[in-house]
């Protein structure tokens, strides 16, 4: 089954909107594997929301035949789903029209990545959660880190898993709170052949496969710096460290591409990936040269670039598009400019003869920037 992934640039407008005239706060239970608690967590936080008289709703809870969550459901006003007809049959969706009519302070939504049915007002539940949130009510929800954005074809080629449920690394970002719930790989196995997560059959199959020691320890290892970075990303935004701190702290990552790459989607993840272990921003920047301008360019060239550029956002990338000739100067000024102390290359596909004789803007770089690790990622043959 394809996964078919929202517009970037409409993303982009979306959430913009969204913080400009939001009053809805979102807090998300995070954690690395299903039956980890997230559902359970929330859901706890829910009856001490009630105990202190909220108005708590669970706009879509998916208890999975869990005996601890069904009995944690108990006592709290849970609203009807939306049946959504498609090929004869009825799927189950969040109510998001009979939510805001309802109004309560508090929505409880699980699964945040889900993919609603077709035929459903939008495609995918966070976006649901966007809508909520612009009509001032508060959502609490859950995610696994394996369906972010940026980390989700790293998940599925260690694992050997399809993670076809994804949503942006915008929309964590977005988050007020994120809460990690983490446990013990040995406890997390041990649920499994207890049946709480899983019925025994699949129990068992989960044991030797995703659930496996070495797939539960990366995605844990994964979560936890997701975590970790997004909290540093929020540290920053609300200026809660001293200038000099935060020159040490906000070491930005930097992406140059050009309007032709081949591994550019490569070369992005990569720095995506340090950029999140840092908790530091990631920038890909585009230097347009005249002969590269959009009346100039090739369409099929410039189609490509634009992909490149929407994959970015869509791993949560901040897109900076520059004009100048000396493609070199232009990464260094920005460079110093944004406190980038880590920037990632393609490397050429030339020999280095014909680099010499050409010249190489990545060897000005190096020349020119100062403080600055340069990473030359070679993932292409050169041509001869």
């Amino acid at each position: 089954m394809t996964d078919q992934r929202p517009d970037p640039d409409a993303l982009l407008r979306e959430l913009k909107l969204k913080e400009e005239t939001r009053t809805g706060k979102l807090k998300i239970f995070f954690g690395y594997a299903a039956g980890v608690g997230k559902t359970c967590a929330m859901l706890q936080e829910a009856h001490n929301l009630l105990r202190q008289d909220f108005d708590v709703v669970a706009a879509y809870v998916e208890p999975h035949e869990r005996p601890d969550t069904l009995a944690l459901l108990e006592g709290i006003e849970t609203l009807p789903p939306l049946r959504v007809s498609q090929g004869g049959a009825a799927f189950p969706e969040m109510d998001v029209e009979a939510l805001i009519r309802r109004a309560p302070q508090i929505a409880l939504v699980d699964e945040l990545a889900h993919t609603n049915a077709p035929g459903s007002q939008r495609e995918k539940r966070y976006q649901d959660v966007l809508e909520i949130l612009s009509h001032g009510i508060n959502v609490i929800g859950t995610l696994n880190v394996q369906h972010l954005e940026s980390v989700a074809e790293r998940v599925q080629e260690a694992t050997g898993v399809a993670v076809r449920e994804r949503l942006p690394d915008a929309f964590l970002a977005r988050a007020d709170q994120v809460v990690t719930v983490d446990v013990s790989k040995e406890d997390l196995r041990e649920r499994l052949r207890q049946g709480k997560i899983y019925k025994p059959e699949q129990a068992e199959r989960a044991l030797r496969n995703f659930f496996s020691y070495e797939n539960l320890s990366f995605l844990r290892e994964l979560c936890l710096r997701e975590a970790s970075g997004d909290q540093m990303r929020k540290i920053e935004a609300q200026a809660l460290l001293s200038p000099e701190a935060e020159g040490h702290a906000a070491e930005a990552v930097m992406v140059a591409i050009s309007s032709n790459p081949t591994d550019a989607e490569t070369l992005i993840r990569k720095a995506m990936r340090l950029a999140s272990q840092m908790g530091s921003r990631c920038y890909v920047v585009y230097v347009q040269r005249q002969r590269e301008s959009p009346e100039r360019i090739n369409a099929a060239v410039q189609r490509g670039l634009q992909n490149n550029l929407q994959l970015a956002v869509r791993l949560g990338a901040e897109v900076v598009e520059l004009e100048g000739e000396d493609v070199a100067e232009t990464l260094v000024n920005f460079a110093s400019a944004r406190n980038v102390r880590h920037a990632f290359f393609g490397k050429s596909r030339l020999t280095p003869l014909r680099e010499r004789l050409r010249g190489s803007f990545i060897l000005n770089f190096l020349y020119d920037a100062v403080g600055v690790d340069v990473h030359i990622v070679n993932l292409t043959p050169r041509e001869v």
